[in-house]
């Protein structure tokens, strides 16, 4: 619940927040609904880099210009990319999240590393 407000302050506005058992956090731009998982080893930093990254939905995703891109170009290049737009300007906007998104990204990054190398090694023997 605790989260949850820091959500809608976050945000600055009064979002449905939903605790579910779900594979990701999501934000629904048009209905302001953000759902944030219920996972079973779920630490703090993560936890605040999916609220700072659903909050940054709530704060700068536009939601009339989604229909204005063209359809050759592929959704996820789409969503990458409105991604990294958000959560740089949530990195300067709220300095608290700077940390959480850093560490996290780190730690998948070395995660992700570890496993490309496994996979090397075992395609190469």
């Amino acid at each position: 619940e605790i989260k949850g407000t820091l959500a809608k302050l976050l945000a600055s506005e009064n979002l449905v927040v939903e605790h579910r058992v779900c594979e990701t956090a999501s934000f629904d731009v048009d209905r302001r609904v953000l759902v944030l998982p219920i996972w079973k080893d779920l630490d703090n930093d993560t936890y605040d880099l999916l609220v700072g990254h659903e909050v940054g939905h709530a704060l700068y995703t536009p939601t009339t210009e989604q229909e204005a891109i063209p359809s050759d170009i592929p959704r996820s290049y789409v969503n990458v990319t409105e991604d990294a737009r958000i959560e740089r300007r949530m990195k300067a906007k709220f300095l608290v999240l700077q940390n959480p998104f850093t560490e996290v990204i780190n730690t998948s990054m070395s995660v992700t590393s570890s496993m490309f190398r496994t996979m090397i090694c075992l395609a190469s023997s």
